[in-house]
């Protein structure tokens, strides 16, 4: 058969090896910015990437990998990874929005978003439900 790897095959994605690396150094996003130097980046950056709503670009991925004293390989290859998984597909940037903007983790957020799609579904069943018995 194929040779599709299962999405724990894969390897981190950047948004995990971003929060890791940040935890493991033990810095807020603000300091990261700090660090980092670059007016145009903000704390809403770091987190928008550490969620994975956007990614860091290749200059910054430079930055970051001498920031965090790794190889800017290790994080391309982790940005290639997050594509790999599907983080880019439709409903896991609906996830991470409703994250973002409620400053929830990604589990909150799919759990929510279930919830959403749910209550969709509940409301659409009975307004169709309703609008059969006008007609009958």
């Amino acid at each position: 058969m194929g040779n599709k790897k299962s999405k724990k095959e894969i390897g981190k994605g950047i948004e995990e090896l971003l929060v890791e690396l940040r935890q493991k150094n033990g810095w807020t996003r603000l300091e990261v910015v700090e660090k980092l130097n670059v007016h145009s980046i903000t704390e809403k950056d770091i987190k928008k990437w550490e969620i994975g709503l956007e990614y860091p670009n290749l200059d910054m991925l430079y930055k970051l990998s001498e920031l965090y004293q790794i190889s800017s390989t290790e994080l391309v290859q982790a940005k290639n990874n997050s594509y790999e998984k599907g983080m880019a597909n439709i409903n896991m940037q609906i996830i991470k929005w409703i994250s973002y903007v409620l400053n929830v983790s990604i589990r909150i957020g799919m759990v929510i978003t279930v919830l959403i799609y749910v209550g969709a579904l509940v409301f659409a069943f009975v307004f169709f439900m309703s609008q059969a018995s006008a007609w009958s």
